[in-house]
């Protein structure tokens, strides 16, 4: 079977993702070890971070503030300044929002990953965040909830679009970072980085499931599991393992930004020990980052008409839709000639088990609206030390985690992150 040749864009990309993105030495793990050792008789090997891990990380970042400027620039000059003057959003600010802007973004990252010939999933998941970000972001605009003075300027707001972060702004536009803050967020970043790598040195021997469970088929096959404790182990243990990811890559983000004078809100509060509630855990302490967006691009347009129940609700649906879409991004495989899937990408999600949990989650905020003043909650939150109240609060939604963390164990999502980490691997397996 012939194939034509690549035109020079195609080329361009093939080039940028074999030599920038390092798209085929990222598809596997293929270190070696910088330092083995025996330990009570078996021989380990510590593997030092891959450094091509964070340039390619660097490069999508890179990739996704160039593709947010320019949709920042029709953002601004067609959404932005109309509702700056009318106070509401005029036919071209929805048609340019919802007919252009997120459109594209929905679709873009299934013709850029092929392009660039991208195989690692969390550079994939990285790379769909760009759109992601730029997509909930239009809608504040469209809506006109942006954070307060970033629809001062143009560049406020591609400063505001450029980074998968939240950045702070004041009347004088972007708010500087210091020399100070650098160092705090190298010295967070490296402390993390080192317990990150601790973490997946003891799951990674069981292949991040604690305990083997059965393989879910159907919806059915996932409510049968609700009540499994071994199932309920492997949640909590993948729970923290997404607390401590999505902390480290918040501090590496920080770095970045920090180096070019911006500084952010935080990405995560230690929700999974620090929450006094459901709503503390999901609106102050959980990815503020998505918070952030989904508070002002779906909660707070739907609050002006509808009950904080139902704009909580649709945030949570917002929630379960793009982590789907996420998903469908991050597994997106790659074809041979003949149209056959070429590994490491032929894994099969199972769509609508994330959305399932958020709504689950939604539920349990609509129980918590209703009788979370009650004297008992208020007593056990007076009486019992934080750490345990917050365990608590945080295993109302542990028997269906699985729900929304499976296709990332089974999918190697976490095999293809610790790339980026200095890990322990048995050597004699």
């Amino acid at each position: 079977m012939t194939t034509s040749s690549p035109t020079l864009l195609q080329s361009i990309g093939r080039w940028v993702g074999h030599n920038i993105l390092y798209s085929e030495s990222l598809a596997y793990d293929q270190r070696l070890p910088c330092l083995t050792f025996t330990l009570a008789g078996g021989n380990y090997g510590l593997l030092a971070p891959e450094l091509k891990f964070w340039m390619a990380l660097g490069t999508c970042l890179l990739l996704g503030a160039i593709y947010s400027t320019i949709l920042s620039c029709v953002m601004y000059k067609f959404i932005i300044l109309p509702r700056k003057q009318q106070q509401q959003p005029s036919s071209t600010a929805l048609l340019i929002g919802f007919g252009f802007i997120v459109p594209l973004c929905v679709v873009y990252p299934y013709y850029g990953l092929p392009f660039f010939l991208i195989k690692n999933k969390v550079i994939k998941f990285l790379f769909g965040i760009a759109s992601l970000t730029t997509a909930f972001r239009c809608l504040e605009a469209v809506f006109g909830f942006l954070p307060k003075h970033v629809d001062e300027s143009l560049w406020n707001v591609i400063v505001y679009n450029a980074f998968p972060v939240e950045c702070k702004f004041d009347q004088h536009g972007a708010i500087k970072s210091t020399w100070a803050n650098v160092a705090h967020y190298v010295r967070n970043f490296g402390v993390w980085m080192c317990v990150l790598g601790m973490y997946c040195s003891l799951l990674v021997g069981y292949d991040y499931k604690l305990y083997p469970t059965e393989e879910e088929l159907g919806l059915s096959d996932a409510l049968d599991n609700v009540l499994n404790w071994h199932q309920l182990a492997n949640n909590f243990s993948i729970a923290i393992l997404f607390q401590i990811y999505l902390t480290t890559f918040g501090c590496a983000i920080n770095v970045a930004t920090s180096l070019v004078g911006l500084t952010q809100i935080p990405m995560m509060l230690n929700p999974m020990f620090e929450s006094t509630s459901l709503s503390d855990f999901w609106g102050r302490r959980w990815n503020l980052v998505v918070h952030g967006f989904l508070k002002r691009g779906v909660y707070k347009p739907v609050r002006t008409k509808y009950s904080r129940l139902a704009a909580a609700t649709a945030a949570f649906l917002a929630s379960g839709f793009f982590h789907e879409w996420l998903l469908g991004v991050m597994l997106y495989p790659d074809y041979d000639s003949v149209g056959d899937c070429t590994p490491p990408t032929c894994y099969r999600p199972g769509y609508g088990r994330n959305t399932l949990f958020f709504v689950w989650n939604a539920i349990l905020i609509g129980i918590e609206y209703a009788v979370g003043g009650a004297v008992v909650f208020k007593m056990l939150k007076t009486h019992l030390p934080l750490t345990i109240f917050s365990l608590l609060v945080t295993s109302t939604a542990l028997p269906v985690a699985h729900w929304f963390t499976n296709d990332y164990v089974r999918s190697d999502f976490f095999l293809d992150g610790q790339l980026g980490w200095p890990i322990i691997v048995r050597l004699d397996e």
